[in-house]
């Protein structure tokens, strides 16, 4: 269960660290690779703790969702008091590794964790907000990989992620509302949205 209130399956998110690597044309340099792929591995234990932190804030939101209530803090089957040690260890250990990576890395993990810690808190609230800081998830993403091999990347390609990473926030808001029959029960910043407006979003 433990397993799976770190939600590994959204570690998929995290293989955008490797995209400075890849069109840089370094992917086959193996002390930068293994640099990219340990920094990989900071950023999985540090959105497993925010998604933890989240899960513990949102559990009576998500008792009233038609997927979420099978989430093991919503299904009862892991006590909020064990989650909160659960997402003190994740994070602890993801800044330790991170902050013996590289300081520039551990200040962009920092930053990324405590922008969660306040979606989480109140963010995820707000509309249009909330999706411009799940936007801007990717974005840090990208650039934690570049800096931590020291990559420089183009304007170019940064407003190919600018886009990717809204067109991304925005379905995924888009499929939220399609999906639940009372958004102000299982979102707030949903009750805000319309279809036609996420639609002109994406």
């Amino acid at each position: 269960e433990l397993i799976r209130l770190a939600r590994p399956i959204h570690w998929v998110k995290n293989a955008s660290l490797f995209a400075a690597l890849i069109f840089g044309g370094l992917l086959f340099e193996k002390d930068l690779f293994l640099r990219t792929f340990f920094a990989f591995c900071s950023f999985n234990l540090a959105a497993s703790a925010t998604y933890v932190f989240n899960d513990i804030l949102d559990v009576k939101q998500d008792q009233q969702h038609p997927i979420k209530r099978n989430r093991p803090i919503a299904r009862g089957s892991v006590p909020v008091s064990l989650a909160l040690i659960y997402a003190a260890l994740l994070a602890t250990v993801a800044l330790g590794s991170a902050l013996l990576l590289s300081p520039i890395f551990f200040l962009i993990l920092t930053g990324y964790s405590l922008l969660q810690i306040a979606y989480s808190l109140f963010l995820k609230n707000l509309h249009i907000i909330d999706i411009l800081i799940i936007a801007s998830g990717f974005v840090i993403r990208v650039y934690a990989g570049a800096l931590v091999i020291d990559a420089h990347l183009s304007v170019w390609f940064l407003l190919c992620v600018i886009s990717a990473a809204l067109f991304l926030a925005s379905g995924k808001r888009r499929a939220e509302l399609s999906v639940v029959e009372s958004p102000s029960q299982t979102r707030k910043s949903l009750t805000k949205y319309s279809r036609e407006l996420l639609n002109s979003y994406v």
